[in-house]
């Protein structure tokens, strides 16, 4: 076993590493905690098996080992590392908790009222957001604890035995979710404060220490909702991206915020772009790709992917390029559902049901979400249901003829919508078929490039297959 301290060294090489896979629209989950198969939902019991009303996951990249805010049961879970995990597998610690029988809502250095959102730094901590108790706890070198391990620091209160609801620089009221990006500043977002604190240098700074930041106020002193760019109502999930971006869930306003290069705003700042709604004044809930209803937390992956979870939806969306969206950008994906026009929510391999607070990616490109509603959290690989596209025809190097037809088959487990193809850098034009294909290429005197694509009937892509051919 790797000692905490070389654990928290290797972290800061490999946390947060990019698989560059997307997993696709409709997904298909490979693995379930919580549930012993993907079709129950057995009413929530206390034990190292069960869930009750999940809100987050995050896993040690080090260690593997995978944290379940086990929100409603007043705990969280540590299962083992993730290669040993079966359907229905048990945790093998818990905090919060004395034991894993008990659900007890407590405060002190012990207890936990309501844990949400939760990161793991790189540096082998592990954060949560202890709503209730209107703090936010860190516990070090986190995976090689014992059962109800103390936590060595808090925010949001003085101490660990006061949990008091405040609107103060050093306060806090109903903590929803917790980042630290690269530069160590711990990011918090509270619900009932309207607002976002930052914490410059966070492992520096002692318990109780003073924000140094805060955005949807103007002051630390004021918590009312706020609309247009400036204003929260309702503030959930956070995360920051590598290039910078800080992203805020308004539940309330059901919309996405974007804080462009956020460390280096002022108080009160105005955020650069929202999605899930078409501008900064409109708050009504959605549904299609372009809207959400109560979008409550996220996960950034650091080539800028973006999932969402809209919760009144039951589904996560996926918007690639998250940066450069424009305001009111339609999103590229969604896993809970088979389109952006359903909100199905019967317990299957693929549907989600309730909050799912806060998705994550791990360094393999699997996406985690705790499926609340279905007590229960789901893992997604990357690819698993994309289209399978083949040429069949014979394919020269070079040829003297202006035209080139060329034959394929495509195959996926949705069906296969469309074949396209594009000729250089002329427009994608429409092949004739879908599982058998052709179409004929008008070539150029010179070098070619054939690119070839399958579209399955949700939306999912293949990898496009790239001929090239010289006509002589």
């Amino acid at each position: 076993m790797k000692t905490p301290c070389i654990a928290a060294l290797l972290g800061l090489v490999l946390y947060g590493q990019a698989a560059g896979k997307a997993v696709p629209t409709h997904a298909i989950a490979n693995l379930v905690l919580g549930q012993s198969d993907f079709t129950t939902d057995l009413s929530p019991v206390t034990s190292s098996f069960s869930q009750n009303f999940p809100c987050g996951v995050v896993i040690d990249p080090v260690s593997r080992k995978v944290f379940v805010a086990d929100t409603s049961n007043r705990r969280v879970l540590r299962y083992p590392s993730v290669a040993s995990l079966s359907n229905g597998s048990g945790a093998e610690a818990v905090f919060g908790q004395a034991r894993f029988s008990t659900n007890t809502s407590g405060s002190g250095d012990l207890g936990m009222g309501r844990p949400r959102g939760m990161f793991f730094d790189r540096l082998g901590r592990l954060w949560v957001a202890d709503e209730t108790n209107n703090r936010v706890l860190m516990f070090e070198a986190a995976s090689y604890r014992n059962t109800q391990a103390y936590p060595d620091r808090v925010y949001g209160q003085p101490d660990f035995t006061t949990n008091t609801s405040g609107t103060a620089i050093n306060k806090m009221n109903g903590p929803e979710g917790v980042w630290v990006d690269s530069d160590d500043r711990l990011w918090v977002s509270e619900y009932f404060n309207n607002r976002v604190l930052w914490f410059d240098s966070i492992s520096t700074k002692p318990s109780g220490a003073d924000a140094n930041g805060v955005l949807g106020q103007a002051t630390f002193d004021t918590s009312a909702a706020g609309s247009g760019s400036s204003g929260l109502q309702g503030p959930g999930g956070i995360a920051v991206s590598s290039q910078g971006a800080l992203y805020v869930a308004c539940i309330d306003a059901q919309r996405v915020l974007r804080f462009n290069n956020a460390a280096a705003l002022g108080n009160g700042a105005g955020a650069n772009a929202v999605l899930g709604q078409p501008d900064f004044a409109s708050t009504t809930p959605g549904l299609s790709a372009t809207q959400v209803a109560r979008a409550v937390g996220f996960w950034i992956t650091p080539d800028d992917t973006l999932w969402v979870s809209d919760q009144n939806n039951n589904r996560v969306l996926r918007f690639d390029n998250a940066s450069n969206k424009t305001n009111g950008a339609a999103a590229n994906g969604v896993v809970g559902q088979p389109g952006f026009v359903t909100k199905d929510s019967v317990a299957t391999n693929r549907s989600l049901l309730g909050i799912f607070f806060q998705p994550f990616v791990d360094a393999g490109g699997n996406l985690w979400i705790a499926d609340s509603g279905n007590d229960r959290v789901l893992r997604f690989p990357p690819d698993v249901t994309r289209p399978k596209l083949k040429v069949t025809s014979n394919v020269p190097e070079s040829t003297s003829g202006k035209n080139l037809t060329v034959k394929g088959t495509a195959s996926d487990t949705y069906g296969i919508s469309k074949v396209t193809y594009k000729v250089n850098s002329g427009s994608t034009r429409i092949a004739t078929g879908t599982t058998s294909w052709e179409f004929k290429a008008a070539l150029k005197l010179g070098k070619n490039t054939i690119t070839v694509t399958a579209v399955d009937s949700v939306g999912n892509k293949s990898v496009s297959k790239v001929l090239k051919i010289e006509r002589d």
